[in-house]
């Protein structure tokens, strides 16, 4: 029974990679993307954040790095090393005490998106009320969702 729910969950999110795919395809410009990452640099991104990032986030990191479409720039890692995502987690962990177990996959001045590494979904976080609601239930749905508001407001 795993076995199928792994299955199903893979097909899951391949659809999901393909609708986002093609959202960014159609709204990229030159050098929206810092462009993908090694699995090396994953990890180490990883192992200084004590946190095992998501499948989906991993995929997104393998294939852009960071960056963004339509005005939403996500965090991630960039082709020179320069970890966006580690500084910033580090960051409100530190000035705002930020749970261990998330990371942060947007900045959005006052409020930020992370992800949570023991259930892959992402919430909405502040300063001063800490974590909010799910807004997502993987990162890809979370993109995709932010892409596709962003476009109905061009």
């Amino acid at each position: 029974m795993e076995s199928d729910s792994i299955n199903l969950r893979s097909v899951y999110i391949m659809g999901n990679i393909s609708d986002i795919t093609q959202l960014i395809s159609q709204y990229e410009e030159d050098k929206d993307f810092t462009g993908g990452v090694s699995l090396k640099e994953i990890k180490l991104s990883e192992d200084e954040l004590s946190v095992a990032f998501s499948e989906e986030y991993k995929w997104f990191l393998e294939h852009y790095g960071s960056g963004g479409v339509l005005g939403i720039d996500i965090l991630g890692i960039a082709k020179n090393g320069i970890s966006t995502v580690k500084n910033t987690t580090m960051r409100l962990r530190k000035e705002y005490n930020l749970a261990p177990y998330l990371y942060v996959v947007e900045d959005c001045d006052e409020f930020f998106y992370c992800v949570n590494s023991n259930d892959s979904k992402v919430y909405y976080w502040d300063r001063e009320e800490g974590v909010g609601e799910v807004v997502a239930n993987d990162f890809i749905a979370f993109f995709e969702e932010r892409v596709s508001g962003m476009k109905e407001n061009l």
